[in-house]
């Protein structure tokens, strides 16, 4: 049997997940709260927001919470709920892919809040998850979530401890043009 290429002709396809491929775009960004606190009847979150203005859709792909301390926390998904006052706007979001000069924009807001003693109001809880003590819970949606322009994502982290708790949040997502 001879080894003819001209008579056996192969072509390589490759199989890659979407957000591996939207990072190539430059369309996939990440970011990660400073350290936040909660308890005491207090919360914490991170919330993902696509301004009105955007121009383009949300595909929400990953959260993680890590826990830093020895007690379970909750992390509540609520999506196009209130933002509540008083946010801080994180500054360390990043385009995946840092072969792309000048670096794409996200164009969406990633904000933080600490010692919230109110409810979350409006919106959907799309579900909840229990984040064991000092570990990282990772929740991969891969773009299944889907965010229009002036709606938003948000991770509430829950705690009925009578202490002081600190925990992270990131994001992984990726934004498209709207048709």
């Amino acid at each position: 049997m001879s080894n003819n290429s001209q008579s056996h002709s192969l072509r390589e396809v490759v199989t890659i997940e979407n957000p591996i491929f939207k990072s190539f775009e430059g369309k996939y960004f990440i970011g990660e709260s400073d350290l936040l606190s909660l308890g005491f009847n207090n919360y914490a979150w991170g919330a993902l927001y696509n301004p009105k203005d955007s121009g383009v859709n949300l595909y929400f792909s990953v959260t993680t919470v890590t826990n830093t301390s020895n007690l379970p926390i909750e992390s509540r998904i609520y999506l196009n709920s209130t933002i509540p006052e008083g946010a801080t706007k994180v500054t360390s979001v990043t385009p995946s892919n840092l072969t792309i000069l000048p670096p794409p924009k996200p164009k969406i807001i990633f904000l933080t809040g600490q010692f919230l003693n109110n409810k979350i109001e409006g919106g959907v809880k799309a579900y909840t998850r229990i984040v064991p003590p000092n570990s990282t819970l990772v929740n991969e949606e891969n773009g299944k979530i889907v965010i229009p322009p002036g709606g938003n994502i948000l991770n509430l982290l829950v705690s009925s401890a009578q202490v002081l708790i600190k925990a992270h949040i990131a994001y992984g997502f990726w934004r498209e043009k709207m048709d």
